[in-house]
């Protein structure tokens, strides 16, 4: 079930995990996204997908099915908050899914996402999901009674729930037209101001606006964003490039290209500079900005590296730490608070990453948005903002990066693992205590595991 690596003399070693609980679910599972906000803590969605190749009789298709699970303590559900992480773990504080929804029927999931929070209402969250139709659908994930005021997150994930679809909007392009991967806005002030980026199996990337009236239209579109395949995209912080970072897009494909578009200047524009091509040795498969340090960028890849980036250069970015895992890496997740990562390392498992590094500011820089929505601070070179339509340089900050090492390693699945995500982690610091633990799937075996590293 676990199993502890070796490492050279004097280096840090992998530590064993312990498996908590473990679900089959009814189709393989290619997906796992916890609910990143307090009120919901404990929802799990799960994604699936099964291929049927069909015959001379019967088409093939691509079917899936959602599943909603809530990840909950040992007990009566609630960790005492005087009670430190160390504590917890010593204690051996146990965790267990619940399934709290019947599974929805869908089209193959590729991706799943939860909304911001400005999409939080008194019924619950949003979920946004990329299937093999090649379909962006928008879900209202709500309690299936009315709940009483006051009242909704712990009848929300302690209860039945019913999902409810907002909108669909076909956005997928080309040859099979699958839509594969998904990312908010990180500017999504209120619902009607949401934008939202998706990636196909055509290496489209298109920009996906809510309307006024909640339909999904289309704004901007690259037919040939990428090459091959494209796997992955996110929007970068919202405080990177000096504060212009909601308008900046990283995607991913089997070309074994990351990239950066600035929406500003169209998606269409042959003057878009962010570009690495050459270090990746296979398909980029993942894409994940930190939420804690806004120029630095995880990638992962099929030829077994996650890398970490400083993405501060628009011309190109510089790769400042690797991780070999021994297995692709088809999705990270960056801890809520710590610079550490859950990774789904395909043949590898599933891996939890630690991080030594940090972005330092420099002396005097300010990431404070002035009234033209600019953040005021030094590193413009040209005195710009990127407002030309490329991306400019920002030196308000240096990278330090000591190393990125695999702090755990968990081999409880026994097929390939395709998601890891973080248990809890909308949990706001000072209202519970507990040790981190770590929700993961694996595909073949249509396994659901929860876990915890060691502290």
């Amino acid at each position: 079930m676990s199993s502890t690596a070796s490492a050279p003399a004097g280096e840090p070693k992998t530590t064993s995990p312990r498996r908590h609980h473990a679900v089959e679910l009814e189709l393989n599972a290619c997906g796992v996204e916890c609910c990143p906000h307090d009120a919901h803590k404990g929802l799990v969605a799960v994604a699936s997908y099964l291929h049927r190749p069909g015959d001379e009789d019967t088409p093939q298709s691509r079917v899936g099915q959602l599943y909603l699970y809530d990840l909950r303590p040992s007990g009566d559900g609630v960790i005492d908050a005087d009670v430190d992480a160390a504590d917890a773990q010593s204690s051996q504080t146990d965790w267990s899914f619940a399934r709290v929804a019947a599974p929805l029927e869908t089209r193959a999931i590729f991706e799943l996402a939860w909304a911001p929070a400005s999409w939080l209402d008194a019924t619950g969250p949003a979920l946004a999901q990329a299937d093999a139709g090649g379909f962006l659908t928008l879900y209202r994930v709500a309690n299936a009674e009315e709940a009483e005021e006051g009242d909704i997150g712990e009848r929300l994930t302690n209860n039945s729930c019913s999902v409810e679809q907002l909108a669909s909007l076909r956005c997928g392009g080309g040859g099979l037209g699958m839509a594969t991967c998904v990312a908010w806005g990180s500017d999504c002030a209120t619902p009607a101001s949401s934008r939202l980026a998706v990636v196909g199996a055509d290496g489209g990337l298109r920009l996906v606006e809510v309307a006024e009236t909640g339909d999904l239209r289309v704004t901007q579109e690259a037919e040939t964003a990428h090459d091959l395949e494209a796997w992955a995209v996110a929007f970068a912080s919202r405080d990177a490039f000096h504060g212009s970072g909601q308008n900046v897009v990283f995607s991913g494909a089997d070309d074994a290209k990351l990239k950066a578009w600035d929406a500003r200047a169209g998606l269409d524009a042959p003057a878009m500079r962010f570009c690495d091509g050459k270090t990746h040795g296979a398909g980029v498969t993942c894409v994940a900005p930190s939420p804690h340090d806004p120029h630095v960028l995880a990638t992962g890849s099929y030829d077994d590296v996650v890398r970490l980036w400083d993405a501060r250069a628009a011309r190109k970015p510089l790769a400042v730490a690797s991780a070999s895992l021994g297995g692709g890496s088809w999705r990270a997740r960056w801890h809520p608070r710590l610079r550490r990562l859950a990774v789904a390392a395909m043949d590898g498992g599933a891996v939890v990453l630690d991080w030594d590094g940090e972005e330092r500011f420099c002396h005097g820089a300010s990431l404070t948005r002035n009234d033209g929505g600019n953040v005021d601070g030094p590193g413009d070179e040209d005195g710009g903002d990127g407002r030309d339509g490329t991306l400019s340089e920002d030196r308000s900050s240096t990278i330090a990066s000591s190393g990125l090492r695999v702090s755990c390693a968990y081999d409880g699945h026994a097929s390939i693992a395709y998601g890891a995500d973080w248990g809890w982690r909308g949990a706001g610091e000072g209202s519970y205590s507990a040790p981190d633990v770590v929700v993961s799937c694996s595909f073949y075996d249509k396994g659901l595991h929860v876990w915890s590293p060691a502290p």
